[in-house]
């Protein structure tokens, strides 16, 4: 009786301390990524001036993540597909942030001709080079209002011309600011006639996207067959699934068919990133 006595004492004890485990690290875990996510999210969210409750953002990811594999499973049953929406959800905010940046990258480089033209335009009038940027500022809305308002606040602050120029840079991170950057920053050191430099960097910029976009519309093609042929294994598959669920389902039940699927995904990544690197031109 002694001995069953201990036995049960050893193993209340064990389970005690596994528990107390899995829970601190647990806790652990949730916390590092909850800080991971939310100054993720706060860094490249405030650099594209978007603010809001950076907590709520967090916790209504986690709510999905627990919510939307949940429904699947419910729903369909099968462990691939509560996989598959699981990554989907986790990986959602990461993709929407890159999306989100990149649109707003793209929007400066297509206004950034029309307001080297405009700050170049009211330099010749015989403004100065800050003045120049601040009646572009007032007249112009969108990204690139909203970056160079910055530059020019920082200025007010006490922060030197170049300091800001870089800030700018380091911001956007854009091969097309980069380069008014360094215009701005050589002509302040080394003199010349800033506002010429910026009309010629003007029409270049132009050229530059117009000649992007004729790449885009002859690529165009190539992209698409690249992204039906992407899709039509797992179009087949999904056709499958309704045509013949007793003949597809070992696919998604079996070790044989997870290694299937993991083959195929590895396959279609390398197609992908060969296409891509195919039609990616850079001007």
């Amino acid at each position: 009786m002694n001995d069953i006595n201990a036995i049960l004492v050893i193993v209340f004890v064990s389970v005690t301390v596994a528990i107390w485990f899995v829970t601190n690290l647990s806790t652990q875990a949730f916390g590092h990524y909850q800080r991971v996510f939310t100054s993720t999210a706060e860094s490249k969210l405030e650099k594209m001036f978007i603010f809001f409750d950076y907590k709520k953002m967090f916790f209504t990811n986690v709510g999905l993540l627990l919510l939307v594999p949940a429904v699947v499973y419910v729903s369909s049953g099968n462990l691939f597909y509560t996989i598959v929406s699981f990554l989907g959800v986790m990986l959602m905010p990461k993709i929407m942030l890159k999306y989100l940046d990149t649109k707003r990258r793209n929007k400066i480089s297509h206004n950034l001709p029309d307001a080297l033209a405009q700050i170049a335009g009211s330099m010749r009038s015989g403004s100065t080079f800050t003045s120049s940027i601040e009646m572009m500022v007032k007249e112009t809305k969108g990204p690139i209002s909203q970056e160079f308002a910055l530059l020019i606040k920082e200025q007010k602050i006490g922060i030197s011309q170049q300091d800001a120029l870089e800030n700018l840079g380091d911001r956007i991170n854009s091969e097309d600011i980069d380069l008014v950057i360094t215009a701005a920053l050589i002509a302040r050191d080394v003199g010349g006639n800033l506002a010429e430099t910026f009309e010629r960097l003007s029409v270049m910029l132009r050229r530059k996207i117009e000649m992007e976009g004729k790449i885009k519309a002859l690529t165009s093609q190539g992209k698409m067959q690249g992204w039906v042929v992407g899709m039509l294994p797992f179009g087949i598959i999904l056709a499958l699934t309704y045509v013949e669920p007793d003949g597809i389902g070992p696919i998604f039940t079996t070790y044989l068919g997870w290694m299937f699927l993991a083959v195929i995904l590895l396959l279609e990544l390398m197609g992908g990133v060969m296409i891509r690197k195919i039609v990616s031109i850079d001007v």
